[in-house]
């Protein structure tokens, strides 16, 4: 026991003494992360373009990582530590959305400037996002056959091991079912805000809006630099092909309860 408490000790004392040289650049790595911009162009705007989509990825990867927490908490029934998991899920959307919404200052001239340098890079093959979409619960037949068509004909190989993931909206309800919930609109009139499920199920709400304002926002600055007229990099359709992303939804139980909720208070549902 004392050999081995002696030698956990050296390590500790080594990963000290080595801690003892990092400074806040070594240990960012930021000349590496600060090289990694490297503009086609002479256009400013172009430095901008590049700084935002990349900031957008980190913010993917972070997200990837609170949805897979997310996720085993919610199959651990830790209902408690669900809340700030989610929270922290929604802040991190919400950054990435407002790097994407910064590209609104960015002068459409100044766009079509370095725009023709792009080749066929599009948006449409951030794996990330897609893997988001995916571990979310977003898993229409529909929407992986439009993937399919756009990755030439599969699926890329991350979103193919995402398939194989449990996604959130799944762990979400059989979380809940493990609660006695089955009937959403009861929980929400009989318990509301005295209920973890009820709390947690609204911050999935927000994310759930979030994406739809993403989808929006997107769908809004393409046209505010393209115009309606002009295909995207990669070839496609843009508004089109956005317009048609906005039907989805990762917890579609959460907003169809809504309409229960509606009618039993004496609303009108459309046939």
């Amino acid at each position: 026991m004392a050999l081995r408490g002696s030698a956990a000790m050296t390590d500790r004392q080594a990963v000290a003494l080595a801690s003892r040289d990092l400074t806040y650049h070594s240990y960012l790595r930021l000349r590496d992360l600060l090289s990694l911009q490297r503009p086609f162009s002479d256009d400013p705007g172009e430095l901008h373009f590049i700084v935002a989509h990349q900031s957008m990825e980190l913010m993917f990867k972070l997200m990837l990582a609170e949805l897979r927490n997310l996720v085993a908490l919610f199959d651990a029934d830790k209902w408690c530590a669900t809340l700030p998991c989610a929270q922290r899920l929604n802040h991190q959307a919400q950054l990435a959305l407002e790097h994407m919404r910064s590209l609104r200052d960015l002068p459409v001239t100044s766009f079509h400037g370095f725009r023709g340098l792009l080749g066929t890079a599009s948006g449409a093959q951030s794996t990330q996002f897609r893997e988001i979409e995916v571990l979310s619960g977003l898993r229409d037949p529909g929407y992986l056959a439009v993937q399919r068509r756009l990755a030439g004909g599969r699926l890329p190989d991350e979103m193919v091991r995402a398939l194989q993931e449990r996604d959130l909206a799944t762990a979400h309800q059989a979380a809940a079912r493990r609660l006695g919930v089955t009937d959403w609109a009861r929980l929400y009139r009989e318990e509301g805000c005295s209920s973890p499920c009820y709390l947690v199920s609204e911050c999935l709400l927000d994310y759930d809006d979030l994406f739809l304002a993403w989808r929006n926002e997107h769908l809004a600055l393409v046209e505010r630099m393209l115009g309606s007229r002009v295909r995207g990099t990669a070839g496609t359709d843009p508004l089109s092909f956005l317009e048609r992303t906005r039907r989805y939804r990762f917890f579609p139980y959460l907003w169809e309860m809504r309409s229960d909720l509606a009618a039993d208070a004496g609303g009108r549902l459309v046939d």
